[in-house]
């Protein structure tokens, strides 16, 4: 009887257990229901939470540092076994207190504003293998003067390095293939650019008042180059563009390649301001106003 007895409760747990189960597949929402784990680590010095990803890796998602000043960063290499492959969005916006960062050979990407407004951040070196640098990720680093962007670097975003006016050299890897919008823009310290044979792309103003250039080297494998990317708002920076660094000869129908035609078309001269008639409304936009990829500003962006 007790035999009976069990062997019949056993077929209610096991009938049980399989209408659960064809429950749980039959609902086309469970996949996406998922809420990947985040969780944190306390060093001692300051609080990283991350967020586990795909492939058994994981994502720094936020920082929270004890130290009120001179705040030295040393981001984890791996969180619970799993390496740690990016930097999230605003992890570290606006922390006046970090003056250094190690960011392990792990992470390949960076997100948008990652470090924007450190102030006090003075370098950085940039893992070997990051591949991608996000919107505005070191926007607004006011003393940040020495940058390493690794070996294999293939983006830098929009805003990625605006407004840094000490940063004055930057070695681009031979990996890149395309520079965003505003990238460099007012880095008044930045005294030359050399484009790599990898570079395609230059966005809107990626140069714009960056006073400080003395040399410019293009290259023929650029393919786009936006508006204003080379340019002070009173004068052009054709003077100093090295003409030898690409092909400025016509072809046999008497065309020039891409980057001759447009540094050809640049102006030579200083551009002359018309002083407005007082009886006339006269508009007079700066080149952000006519922009045509009408870019908008890290913050609007990451706030869409």
């Amino acid at each position: 009887m007790r035999k009976l007895l069990a062997l019949a409760m056993a077929c209610v747990l096991l009938v049980a257990t399989l209408a659960s189960c064809a429950a749980g597949l039959g609902d086309p929402d469970a996949i996406n229901d998922y809420t990947p784990e985040v969780k944190t680590i306390d060093n001692g010095k300051g609080i990283f939470t991350f967020e586990e990803a795909d492939g058994d890796t994981a994502i720094l998602v936020a920082y929270n540092g004890r130290a009120t000043k001179d705040d030295h960063v040393e981001i984890p290499t791996e969180f619970h076994g799993r390496p740690v492959v990016g930097i999230g969005d605003n992890v570290f916006y606006n922390l006046a207190a970090v003056v250094e960062v190690k960011i392990p050979e792990t992470v390949t990407s960076i997100g948008a504003l990652a470090f924007a407004n450190c102030t006090e951040l003075t370098s950085i070196t940039l893992p070997d293998g990051l591949v991608s640098l996000g919107l505005g990720a070191f926007r607004g680093c006011e003393k940040l003067d020495t940058v390493n962007l690794g070996k294999s670097l293939v983006s830098i975003g929009d805003f990625a390095f605006e407004s840094c006016p000490v940063l004055k050299n930057i070695a681009l890897p031979a990996t890149l293939e395309s520079i965003g919008n505003y990238a460099f823009a007012y880095d008044v310290s930045l005294d030359a650019f050399a484009a790599p044979a990898s570079l395609k792309e230059i966005g809107n103003l990626a140069f714009y008042e960056c006073s400080g250039l003395e040399t410019i080297k293009l290259s023929d494998t650029i393919e786009s180059i936006g508006q204003h990317a080379f340019v002070l708002q009173s004068t052009s920076m054709k003077a100093i563009i090295d003409m030898t660094s690409f092909n400025a000869k016509p072809d046999a129908d008497g065309n020039l390649g891409y980057v001759a035609s447009y540094v050809a078309a640049m102006p030579e001269t200083e551009v002359e301001e018309e002083t407005p008639d007082e009886n006339e409304t006269t508009d007079t936009a700066t080149p952000e106003a006519t922009d045509p990829a009408d870019t908008a500003t890290p913050e609007e962006a990451t706030a869409a």
